[in-house]
This record gives structure tokens, C-alpha cells and sequence, in this order.
């Protein structure tokens, strides 16, 4: 990974600086520009038009992509690095994690990545105070940094900041369509029906999962690095009541894994959550 790393980001060091911009709430402030903005723009939004106090709202950080450009994942995959939100919150404001929905898989042969092309929101619930004042202005700012890649890499950060009110009643946002395009490709936790099983085989693992869901496409997206060959093909299987994944073990997996924790995406739209013991039997079970 270390030698792949450098096989990537050294030969642009020369040409490639951390981007920083600022955007504070004056409009008299001229934000400095860097090369990373010239491929990406980055906002922060709500999901709300106000604040309410002791309920819950939904932020994130929206980034819009030149075409041919990317950015990543939880787990980046080959190369890569996922992007990091520092909240700067008013007292009493609590971030939760960044829900993150299921990305493309990215093949530069014979590396791939997994990431976010074109647009992506990365939403993060926020926990309000139970006494705001009505009428009152909070300020809200994240600072975000990122890495985009095309034939270079270019790391950047961002300050942001969001203004809202303080109301009884809020309303949806302008940016509501986009929060609800976001959720419906955050994974859900995996329906009870399903009975799911994993088994370390030689140099691959199979995941066997029996659903009454009908599929013609299944990809598994680990949240872990190093487990899998990520460029690999996932060849799919069908029997009576299920499907079978064979995944190619990553040749940079020193020790066995207990667990296959990640992401399954049916048919390109429908994404679950995934806990799997790993079983080292030559039979495939389907007990969770």
C-alpha cells in the first residue's frame, strides 16, 4: 500500500499544494482560491430552513465534480483518502458520524478505487440544544478536508459556513430533493429475512446470501482495507433461493479476518449492511 501510495501522489508534489479557502459570512470577504477549486465546489447545506430547539437536523457537505474527477469513500480502496468534516458547532450542538451512501467502484487497472463521481452530499445528523431562543442567528461551520483525483491528485480544505434562525416551525430547505437523493443511497441495515454467510476458501471468500429478493447484479464494498482485491471481479452465482459472491482475497492480507464488515448493493439501487462471521469450514452456512 505504502509503495502504491507513493507510485501515486510523489510524482505531483511538485505541482500540487494543500488547497485552502475560506467562506465566512461577510460579504466583503474574497476567498482564497486554490488548484483544487478549480475541479470541485463545496457547500455546506441544510436539510431545514431554521432550527428547532431539542430536535434533531441533517447538514452536509455537498460536492460537485468537473467531470472526469472524484473523490472518495469511507474506505478509498487502492489509493486515495475518504474526506474529514471538523464541525465548528454552537454550544450545546452535537455532530453525529457522516452517513455515507454507497460509491462506484473506480478501476484504474490494475487498481480501483471506491468513490463519488459528478455529486455526492455527505449528511451528518446534528443534535440541537433544548433551549435555543427564537429569533436568534446560529452559526454553524465545518471545516472540510479532501482529496480529488483525475490523472493527478490534489488535496484541498474548506471552511464553511451555514447561518440559520432560530424558529418554532421549520420548513424544508431549497436543498431537501438533495438530502432525499443522498438517503435513498445510504445503506440500510439488511432485511431479517435475509440469512447470510461468509467463508474464507482458499484465496477467496464467498459470501452466500439466500433473499427472496431477485437480483442480476451483486457488489460487495468492504469497510475495511487490505481484505479484498479491489480491482478483482466479484463473479456472481445463482442457485435455488440465493446468490453467491466470490470475492478474491487481497494479496496484502497477512492474517486471517473474523468478520466481512461492509456494503452490499443489489442491482445498482438497493444497498444493505453487512456483519458477516467468517467461517473456515469447506461448508458454507447460512446462520449469521
Amino acid at each position: 500500500m505504502v509503495e502504491m501510495m507513493k507510485r501515486i501522489f510523489l510524482p505531483v508534489l511538485g505541482i500540487v499544494v494543500v488547497a485552502s479557502a475560506v467562506c465566512l459570512v461577510s460579504p466583503n470577504f474574497e476567498a482564497a482560491q486554490g488548484p483544487a477549486d478549480e475541479h470541485v465546489k463545496l457547500e455546506l447545506v441544510s436539510e431545514q430552513n431554521a432550527l428547532v430547539s431539542g430536535e434533531e437536523l441533517f447538514l452536509g457537505i455537498r460536492f460537485d465534480l468537473k467531470e472526469g474527477w472524484h473523490t472518495y469513500w469511507v474506505n478509498p480502496g487502492d489509493s486515495g483518502e475518504a474526506p474529514r468534516i471538523e464541525w465548528q458547532l454552537p454550544a450545546g450542538f452535537q455532530a453525529g458520524p457522516i452517513q455515507w451512501p454507497y460509491p462506484e467502484r473506480l478501476v484504474t487497472a490494475p487498481f480501483a478505487d471506491y468513490g463519488y463521481k459528478h455529486q455526492v452530499l455527505l449528511m451528518a445528523p446534528i443534535r440541537l440544544p433544548a433551549r435555543l431562543r427564537a429569533g436568534e442567528t446560529e452559526n454553524i461551520a465545518a471545516q472540510v478536508h479532501y482529496l480529488i483525483c483525475h490523472d493527478v491528485c490534489i488535496p484541498g480544505q474548506k471552511q464553511l459556513v451555514l447561518s440559520l434562525p432560530v424558529q418554532n416551525r421549520p420548513a424544508a430547505s431549497l436543498s431537501r430533493e438533495l438530502f432525499a437523493t443522498a438517503r435513498a443511497r445510504v445503506p440500510k441495515p439488511k432485511p431479517r429475512s435475509w440469512k447470510i454467510s461468509a467463508a474464507s476458501l482458499g484465496d477467496e471468500f464467498v459470501l452466500n446470501l439466500q433473499t427472496e429478493e431477485l437480483t442480476k447484479m451483486l457488489q460487495f464494498f468492504p469497510f475495511h482495507a487490505e481484505q479484498i482485491e479491489n480491482a478483482a471481479s466479484q463473479e456472481m452465482t445463482v442457485f435455488p433461493g440465493g446468490v453467491r459472491l466470490h470475492l478474491k482475497k487481497s494479496n496484502h492480507l497477512l492474517k486471517p479476518i473474523a468478520r466481512l464488515q461492509g456494503v452490499i448493493v443489489l442491482d445498482s439501487e438497493r444497498a444493505y449492511s453487512v456483519d458477516v462471521p467468517v467461517s473456515r469450514s469447506s461448508k458454507m452456512s447460512t446462520r449469521d
